[in-house]
C-alpha cells in the first residue's frame, strides 16, 4: 500500500466515540429488552367484563345516600357567637390598664377635678394642716401680700 492511500483511510473522519465500545453491550441487550415487552400487550380485559359492567354500575347507583350534617346549624353559630362576645368584653374591659397615679396625672386634669369636684368645705382635706400654723400669718401686712400677688404670674405658680 502506498503512503497517500494509508494516510486517506486515518483521516477519513469516522470516528468512534470515547468508550463506544465498553457500553456497545449494554445497550443492545438494554434495547432488546424493551423491544421484548413492548410486543406483549400490558392491558387485559377481564373475562365477562361487558356482561357485567351493567349491573356494577346499577348496583352502586342503588346505594343509600349519606346523611348529611350542616356546618351552620343554630347551636355551632349560637357557641362562636357568644365565644367572639366574651372575646370583645375582655379586650373592652379596662383590665389591662394600669390605675393613674399623681406622677402620671397632668397639671390641668388635677386643677379641673379641684374646680368641679371637690366642695369649698373639702379644700381643709388638700392642705396639710401639720406645716401651717397661727403664727405664720399674723405679722405680714395685707398690702405688701397683695402687691406680692400681683407681681407674680400665674405660670410661676404652676409646678411642672
Amino acid at each position: 500500500m502506498k503512503k497517500e492511500n494509508l494516510n486517506t483511510i486515518n483521516n477519513s473522519g469516522f470516528k468512534a466515540p470515547k468508550d463506544y465500545f465498553e457500553g456497545l453491550e449494554d445497550a443492545i441487550l438494554t434495547q432488546a429488552k424493551l423491544e421484548a415487552h413492548s410486543k406483549t400487550v400490558s392491558f387485559k380485559i377481564p373475562d365477562n367484563y361487558f356482561e357485567t359492567i351493567e349491573d356494577s354500575i346499577v348496583a352502586k347507583l342503588n346505594k343509600p345516600e349519606p346523611k348529611v350534617f350542616n356546618l351552620f346549624s343554630k347551636k355551632v353559630i349560637t357557641s362562636v357567637s357568644s365565644i367572639a362576645a366574651a372575646i370583645v368584653l375582655l379586650f373592652s374591659l379596662n383590665l389591662f390598664k394600669s390605675t393613674p397615679t399623681l406622677e402620671n396625672l397632668d397639671t390641668a386634669t388635677v386643677e379641673n377635678y379641684i374646680l368641679d369636684e371637690i366642695e369649698i368645705n373639702e379644700l381643709d382635706l388638700l392642705i396639710d394642716t401639720s406645716e401651717l400654723s397661727q403664727n405664720d400669718f399674723i405679722n405680714y401686712d395685707l398690702i405688701e401680700i397683695d402687691d406680692y400677688i400681683d407681681d407674680i404670674e400665674l405660670n410661676d405658680l404652676y409646678q411642672d
